[in-house]
């Protein structure tokens, strides 16, 4: 800490840390909101995941487009609305549906938003994002991995970077007739279901995103035949839905 003195022989005190906090604050002030911003998502997203009840079944969405809690609530209700209701004790009750969400941002994406009117890209605030957007993608594929997912809501570019390809249920295996659209004979566009264009609540995802329903894993939820066919009837009801 430095004391100076002004001409009226007033002390001055001169905080050393404050002063570097103010010129930090000053060239890097949006790097960091922008950062705070990802990361809050980010532990939003493990928030739901960990610390929510388990649901009957779950989705998980991953994609260019985060949800706030409120459309993530009424998301929710729409698969709920169309999930096969369950029978416990004899008794038929509806299913309850979980939502697990990953923000995820290709860098052509990310780009425009950290580039100003004279086309200057801000690197420090871009590469943050796409580092924070990497990291979704790595733990969407983490969790896609552990089979308690029992359909998957992702974006071309997800679907691409973790190959789920490999790991999905062809078409030509869920259908006799391979649906009109289908992406890679793999996927079905949410865009082309009449769930979709029925209900509005829907509309806050991309209409490209794409609907997969994944293998069953030997260990997870999917590893139980009974779950597995639970999942299997959620995704037959939500791409073959028939407005009434």
């Amino acid at each position: 800490m430095k004391h100076e003195k002004n001409q009226a022989g007033e002390i001055v005190i001169e905080n050393r840390f404050l002063k570097w906090l103010d010129n930090f604050w000053y060239h890097y002030k949006w790097p960091v909101i922008i950062v705070a911003f990802f990361l809050i998502v980010s532990l939003i997203c493990f928030a739901q995941c960990a610390t929510k009840n388990v649901g009957d079944v779950t989705l998980a969405y991953a994609g260019n487009y985060t949800m706030n809690e409120e459309e993530r609530a009424r998301v929710i209700e729409v698969f709920e609305a169309v999930a096969p209701e369950k029978t416990v004790d004899g008794k038929r009750q509806q299913t309850e549906v979980m939502l697990a969400t990953f923000s995820v941002h290709p860098e052509e994406e990310l780009r425009p938003k950290f580039t100003d009117a004279q086309g200057n890209v801000d690197l420090y605030a871009l590469n943050s994002a796409k580092h924070l957007s990497n990291e979704n993608l790595s733990n969407f594929g983490t969790y896609a991995m552990t089979g308690e997912a029992g359909v998957w809501l992702v974006s071309e570019y997800v679907f691409e970077q973790r190959n789920l390809g490999e790991v999905a249920v062809p078409l030509s295996e869920l259908f006799e007739e391979t649906p009109t659209g289908a992406y890679r004979d793999c996927a079905i566009r949410l865009g082309d279901t009449a769930l979709y264009q029925y209900y509005d609540a829907l509309k806050v995802l991309p209409a490209d995103t794409l609907i997969v329903f994944p293998r069953s894993y030997v260990w997870g939820a999917s590893s139980n035949e009974a779950t597995y066919e639970e999942f299997k009837e959620l995704y037959y009801a939500i791409v073959n839905f028939r407005a009434p």
